[in-house]
């Protein structure tokens, strides 16, 4: 009984010394989140753009509990579904993921784009990112992303358009934690 105890005490210690190890390496993250997203008053690139923040509930790969998001568009051509003629690439996005245990990894991305439609609000658009570091299991973290979402911008009726809406979307990727 002692050394069959031994023994697997012995296995035991063994795989957790190479545990780290099997760690190490590219893992697949998905992401599904649902929030809100306002316009803020700054415009960078002054035209005519703000930029938008969106706060977002998340659920996923690795206890993924937030989605934070920060985005600044410009008008482009982008090919749309009939009827979206508000056409808009992305300038630039920031991303926070925020997890159970409170890590975080960073994202960051320069190319996407959305479609708007004027009459009914609704939206839907693509960006592709990347991963930069992180706090937490995810310091040092790595990777490559794309998401895609859709939204109801919530604009009443006759008035000036007052830049909130809603959002929901998927992140799917991969991560390299060192």
């Amino acid at each position: 009984m002692k050394k069959q105890f031994l023994l697997l005490l012995a296995g035991a210690l063994t795989l957790m010394l190479y545990a780290p190890a099997g760690q190490a390496g590219t893992e697949s993250i998905t992401v599904n989140f649902a929030g809100s997203n306002y316009d803020t008053a700054v415009d960078n690139f002054d035209d005519g753009l703000p930029l938008s923040l969106s706060y977002t509930q998340a659920k996923g790969s690795f206890g993924a509990k937030q989605l934070d998001i920060s985005a600044e568009f410009y008008p482009s051509d982008v090919d749309c579904l009939t009827g979206y003629s508000i056409e808009v690439g992305l300038l630039y996005s920031a991303s926070v993921t925020t997890f159970a245990d409170h890590s975080q990894i960073f994202g960051f991305s320069d190319s996407g784009w959305m479609c708007v439609h004027p009459t009914t609000g609704h939206y839907y658009g693509e960006v592709y990112g990347v991963y930069g570091g992180g706090t937490g299991r995810f310091e040092g973290a790595s990777g490559e992303w794309v998401t895609t979402f859709e939204g109801y911008n919530l604009e009443p009726p006759g008035l000036e358009p007052v830049g909130f809406r809603t959002i929901v979307g998927t992140v799917n990727g991969t991560i390299a934690l060192p």
